[in-house]
């Protein structure tokens, strides 16, 4: 095995059995202030406080002080200055003891931010401030302040919750020699400011903006400036500029005159700033792979009462590790994941731990990943990419997942909530095949009846384009375990739907829709609504015909005796079953009611305003990518005007959401019946050309519908379209 780092000449401190590689990114403000970093642990150590070594690539020893160790998440510490140098190596020896950063080291440090949440007293936030061994909960970083105040504790970055407390670790730039007056505002709990190690006692020098404070003398120079804060209570931080943060420091510089006010707030350019360093790689003397990641806080799920799922991005740092170095990831629910990098599903506000083992031959390491879920990235379930990465991320996870114990059965409301919010017509396969294929039994007894039922149908809708006989295998399955006779009947006439349009079983769907149709209600209705289709792929126009005037003529007597269409659910039905999340997705307004009495007519007054806006609401809803709502709004508009589809532009809408959802299988058949059948009508030369998109698409023979085609043709010689008709016939 190769072992780059065993060379004497490579390797600058023999005793040292690991070294942290850094790119310098951002020279100090001041060279005193030297440069800050934290560095990673989570059993890299192995429970040791290190003891580093920094030093450049040319050999130069760098003096290094550490701050806080915390064995979990890792070590901040500040070197001195690095002149030139654009990188250097941090060796960690545990031959020596560790020196902690104090005033008298030469380096000033700036702007650092330490927090310990959880607690809430005074002498817990001055521990900090004593540095050394942490407990696993403190973090830090490199943060002076926010634009309008520079100098501040605005509250805890990473997203947990007060109570907490800080150390605020800064040094200022004084341009004079002289008396400056300090003020401090506190906003929320109690601060305690000290200046070179004094601590500051503030009196009211007048009412004016600023003035509680006190007069100090500063020589010209540098001078520390500590803030003890405590953040009492619960919740989330207040952010709001006009009384959010915890505090801010202001000042007023010798002889500076300022108009209705003590103090000002600190100028960028009078706060001391650390150099920035970026963690390239972690070797070890021997050259055994070192297990170390970075994570990445993506898009965050997040609706109503639901637990945040926010999606994290985890990769391991490979620089340094031998070449053959395989990684492996084990999460909280047991999965494990091959490869350097994946994503996961990990709950917001509340503290995960990911397992990273990196081995190379003999030679096996592992870091433990802390991740509190926090995550400020926009997601919104309008953009279909948002919708995507949600079903990818739950699809790599139900393929990691142990059989048992079955993490599924303890998966809350939000992961079901947000699979049916992202799952869509023609999309998902993935996910829902590894649910009712690999936990078909846990599926059962979590879901509710609704919700299993709204996978189910999403499941079929994407299998019967695919592989309709893999589909009629799905149906056979959940039909055998209903229990609801509405509900099996429901599956019969799935079945009839795949054998009619995708196995072209004619005849046996005959037989499924013929029984169906004296069930009575909406299944009875709608198996008669197919039989009718049938009929009219089959050239029988008279037949449709008859079907479809006699339900809609039933139809019409409904809405007579109650004012309305029935309310058919779009896509509230899909999170019923529990849960208290309201849809995240917004929807076209719904039609308007007709009146209560039609007149006479194909379709009546009413009834023809209320077709028109049911096909506006259907074209919205695909346009708008909701395919599943279009779904159900096809539906609900097919059994109020089913002669809609002869002398309407069903048809048209039906074929465009099938087409958006990649069904060209599915479109064909109708709007072929339609080019066949219908001599004139405003928009059957939309419907020829959509046909021959299907075609074209699907790569099948153009002679399969020559005969139609030339039909039409002859009926719209005039027409703009006839070019496109002519074009397809001529093979172009």
């Amino acid at each position: 095995m190769a072992a780059p780092a065993d060379a004497a000449n490579e390797w600058q401190l023999p005793e040292a059995g690991l070294r942290y590689k850094l790119d310098l990114i951002g020279k100090p403000t001041h060279t005193s202030a030297g440069y800050y970093t934290h560095l990673p642990d989570g059993g890299i150590l192995r429970g040791v406080t290190p003891a580093t070594v920094v030093m450049t690539e040319d050999g130069k020893v760098i003096p290094s002080f550490l701050l806080w160790h915390n064995a979990e998440s890792g070590f901040s510490m500040v070197f001195g200055d690095a002149g030139d140098a654009k990188t250097v190596n941090v060796y960690v020896t545990t031959t020596r003891q560790a020196q902690l950063w104090r005033p008298n080291t030469g380096i000033t440090p700036s702007a650092i931010l330490c927090t310990n949440p959880g607690h809430d007293t005074m002498a817990a936030a001055k521990a900090l401030g004593s540095f050394g061994r942490v407990d696993s909960s403190v973090h830090s970083y490199n943060k002076a302040g926010i634009p309008r105040a520079p100098l501040s504790i605005g509250g805890d970055d990473t997203g947990r919750p007060k109570p907490a407390v800080f150390y605020h670790l800064a040094h200022v730039d004084a341009a004079v020699t002289g008396k400056y007056w300090i003020a401090p505002f506190i906003r929320h709990g109690a601060a305690e400011v000290l200046i070179d190690g004094a601590k500051l006692t503030t009196r009211e020098q007048s009412k004016s903006w600023g003035g509680d404070g006190a007069s100090v003398d500063l020589q010209k120079g540098i001078h520390r400036v500590e803030v003890f804060q405590t953040a009492p209570g619960t919740g989330a931080y207040d952010y709001t500029p006009k009384n959010g943060g915890l505090s801010f420091l202001t000042w007023r510089g010798p002889n500076e005159k300022l108009k209705g006010a003590e103090s000002r707030v600190f100028e960028n350019k009078e706060i001391v700033r650390s150099g920035a360093c970026k963690l390239t790689g972690i070797e070890a003397k021997d050259g055994s792979p070192v297990a170390f990641a970075q994570t990445r806080a993506g898009l965050i799920y997040w609706f109503g009462v639901e637990e945040p799922l926010i999606i994290y991005t985890l990769d391991a740092v490979t620089g340094g590790n031998p070449a053959d170095t395989t990684y492996t990831w084990t999460f909280p629910e047991g999965g494990t994941v091959e490869g350097a990098s994946t994503q996961w599903l990990l709950p917001g506000f509340r503290e995960s731990h990911v397992k990273l083992t990196a081995k190379s031959g003999k030679f096996i390491s592992q870091y433990t990943v802390p991740v509190f879920g926090f995550s400020t990235e926009p997601t919104t379930l309008e953009k279909i990419a948002h919708r995507e990465a949600f079903r990818v991320v739950l699809a790599k996870m139900l393929a990691a997942y142990p059989r048992t114990p079955d993490p599924v059965a303890g998966w809350s409301d939000a992961y079901w909530n947000n699979l049916l919010r992202t799952v869509e017509q023609g999309e998902g396969y993935p996910v829902l095949r590894l649910l009712f294929s690999d936990r078909w039994e846990t599926v059962r007894k979590k879901l509710g009846t609704t919700q299993a039922t709204a996978l189910q149908d999403v499941l079929v809708d994407i299998a019967q384009r695919d592989n309709p006989k893999e589909a009629v295998q799905w149906l056979e399955k959940f039909f055998a375990a209903a229990t609801d006779a509405t509900r099996k009947n429901e599956l019969r006439l799935r079945n009839a739907e795949v054998l009619m349009y995708y196995l072209g079983d004619k005849k046996a769907a005959l037989t499924l829709l013929t029984g169906l149709a004296g069930v009575g209600g909406d299944v009875g209705d709608r198996a008669k609504i197919r039989l009718g289709d049938l009929a009219f792929i089959e050239g029988d126009l008279n037949k449709a015909t008859s079907y479809y005037a006699d339900l809609q003529n039933a139809a019409r007597a409904r809405r007579n005796a109650t004012g309305a269409i029935p309310a058919n659910p779009i896509t509230s039905h899909l999170l019923s079953g529990g849960t208290t999340a309201p849809d995240p997705k917004a929807k076209p307004t719904p039609a308007p009611a007709p009146p209560a009495a039609a007149k006479p007519g194909l379709l009546g007054r009413g009834g023809a305003l209320q077709d028109v806006s049911l096909s506006e609401n259907v074209r919205s809803l695909v346009n708008g990518g909701y395919l599943i709502d279009a779904h159900q709004a096809l539906l609900a508009w097919e059994r109020e005007f089913p002669l809609s589809k002869i002398s309407g532009d069903y048809i048209l809408r039906e074929s465009s959401f099938f087409i958006s959802s990649g069904d060209f299988k599915r479109a064909r058949p109708m709007l072929e019946a339609y080019c066949r059948e219908i001599d004139a009508s405003s928009f059957l030369p939309q419907a020829a050309s959509m046909l021959i998109n299907c075609v074209k698409l699907t790569k099948e023979p153009r002679d399969s519908i020559r005969e139609v085609i030339e039909k039409v043709s002859a009926r719209l010689k005039y027409h703009p379209v006839a070019k496109e008709l002519d074009a397809f016939l001529a093979g172009k």
